[in-house]
């Protein structure tokens, strides 16, 4: 009743833990819920903010580059509006990458004419024709110097940025045009920008930008397809801004972007798809590794339930092993003691009760001796699995040497014995002395269990490259459910303690572990006829060469 105590125990701290892990799952999902509600408006502001410093950069560093070429009036004044453009352009060579622009030019009022030079990489003014592509902005030009028309501007497709050139109070001197160099941005100053704030490197963002007329033409993209992530962004900000002249500018030309429409569009997409779509996905990845880690818990609770149950059966079993071998040891002994006594008082005087005596204390000797030789074999298994004797084994010999020795309990248990060896068995490797006790041990468990039986059958054959031997008994059996136990350390079946059968529980143990030892195997079934069959497998000898 303890025991069955102990187990509900057992299992009703079992169950608690299971369903402490439930609920602990089940608050965890909803509380990474919450926070997956939350977190992507967190990281969509996060990437605003990057993306909107990076815009600010940007922007910052194509007008600076615009105003440090454009000359103020006095400069004008004094040197004359060529010098003084060339004195800017040596100036900001200097200091800037001149690849930032492809082009570098100035328009200026000549009699009348609007008159186009370009900037070369030296400094150098020179007149050019007209591009084409720029031939919007020639006409609103021209239409400005006669007073016609608001102050020009670049069209939103266009890469170019013109900026007034002033003397003074009065109208527009001319204009610088500056055409930005779309490969230098592209391979440089966004990547550069890009790393810096947004770190895409090994990052689960895409980052593209687009030009805002055509609408969705990839300037610049992280993506290998080079597609644009405008569409269904988790965040995006203005790059490129149309440059205007500020009204505080007119002494000298000022570059500002209030008010400016956006030339091109820099967004932001999770490679997942969108941040709702990652977010959900690290919630689920996040609840099964939970789920696992409670798995995990669960198994380690049902594990130390199990082994406290098979320790709890380990030292019971250890308790009525001290008990059984206690109680079997003095059976003998006091027998010895006993036959010992009438002996030396010369209560047997006779020489026939005298040798039956002898005889008495010798068997009961005998029975100590395998007691404590099956005790020290075990000890011995605890230790090692190996064989230090190991030799070629004839075993036919072994079986009757067997036989030989366990012939008095055979003939005091009144049983008849069969033997059948086939001729020819293959030599098996092993250690003499653990075979010897492995055959007596499965010879005297027959004796003991089958005496009912009054027959023992030892039966040895060849199996395919090695040797079986069979021993069998008319016995009562042995019932299927303690088949599995029979050989484990302390076991004694119900039948064997309620028939008071002596025994210390370790000799099958022991034949187990020398067999395994010797690269063998060996089981155990009910014959048909009735009784116990045990039946022992072993490889042959492998001669080494």
């Amino acid at each position: 009743m303890k025991r069955v105590g102990q187990t509900r125990i057992e299992w009703a701290l079992l169950a608690v833990i299971a369903v402490v892990c439930a609920v602990l799952s089940f608050f965890q999902y909803r509380w990474t819920g919450e926070l997956s509600r939350a977190e992507p408006a967190l990281v969509r502001a996060g990437l605003s903010d990057q993306l909107h410093r990076l815009s600010q950069v940007f922007n910052e560093e194509v007008r600076e580059n615009c105003t440090m070429l454009l000359p103020d009036a006095q400069e004008i004044r004094e040197s004359g509006t060529a010098e003084a453009v060339r004195g800017r352009f040596e100036l900001w060579v200097s200091t800037h990458d001149r690849n930032v622009f492809l082009r570098i030019a100035m328009a200026t009022a000549e009699k009348g004419n609007l008159i186009l030079y370009s900037i070369d990489g030296s400094g150098g003014i020179h007149p050019m024709q007209w591009p084409p592509d720029w031939e919007d902005l020639q006409t609103s030009m021209a239409a400005r110097l006669k007073g016609l028309g608001r102050a020009p501007n670049t069209r939103p497709d266009s890469d170019l940025i013109q900026a007034p050139v002033f003397a003074g109070s009065g109208p527009e001197l001319g204009w610088m045009i500056f055409e930005i160099n779309e490969d230098y941005v592209r391979g440089r100053m966004l990547p550069q920008l890009v790393a810096e704030y947004l770190n895409p490197v090994d990052s689960d963002y895409d980052v593209s930008v687009s030009r805002a007329v055509p609408a969705g033409q990839v300037v610049f993209s992280t993506r290998r397809d080079h597609a644009s992530v405008l569409a269904g962004a988790d965040a995006t900000s203005r790059l490129f801004l149309s440059q205007v002249v500020a009204p505080a500018g007119r002494a000298r030309g000022r570059l500002s972007d209030e008010g400016g429409p956006s030339r091109w569009m820099i967004a932001v997409r999770h490679r997942a798809g969108s941040l709702d779509a990652a977010v959900a996905s690290v919630r689920r990845r996040n609840f099964f590794a939970s789920l696992i880690l409670v798995g995990l818990l669960a198994v380690t609770a049902w594990a130390l339930v199990q082994y406290t149950g098979r320790s709890r059966r380990l030292a019971d079993m250890q308790f009525r092993f001290a008990a059984g071998v206690s109680h079997d040891l003095r059976t003998p002994l006091t027998a010895i003691r006993g036959a010992a006594f009438n002996l030396i008082e010369g209560v047997v005087n006779e020489p026939a009760a005298v040798t039956r005596y002898l005889r008495l204390i010798l068997r009961n000797a005998e029975e100590l001796t395998a007691m404590i030789e099956n005790v020290l074999a075990f000890s011995t298994t605890l230790h090692s699995d190996k064989h230090a004797r190991a030799q070629a084994i004839t075993v036919g010999d072994m079986l009757e040497h067997a036989v030989e020795a366990m012939m008095p309990e055979i003939n005091e248990a009144r049983c008849r014995i069969e033997v059948n060896i086939a001729s020819g068995l293959p030599a098996v490797e092993g250690d003499a002395v653990a075979m010897d006790l492995v055959f007596r041990n499965l010879i005297g468990n027959a004796v003991r269990h089958a005496a009912g039986g009054k027959w023992i059958g030892i039966f040895a054959a060849p199996f395919n490259d090695g040797v079986e031997v069979r021993v069998c008994d008319h016995g009562p059996g042995i019932p299927e459910a303690e088949q599995k136990r029979i050989f484990d350390p302390f076991y004694r079946g119900e039948q064997t303690q309620s028939r008071q059968v002596p025994g210390t529980g370790l000799g099958l143990s022991l034949v187990k572990n020398a067999i395994e030892g010797h690269k063998g195997t060996v089981d155990v079934t009910n014959s048909s006829g009735g009784g116990a069959q045990f039946t022992v497998r072993l490889p042959a000898f492998q001669q080494s060469s």
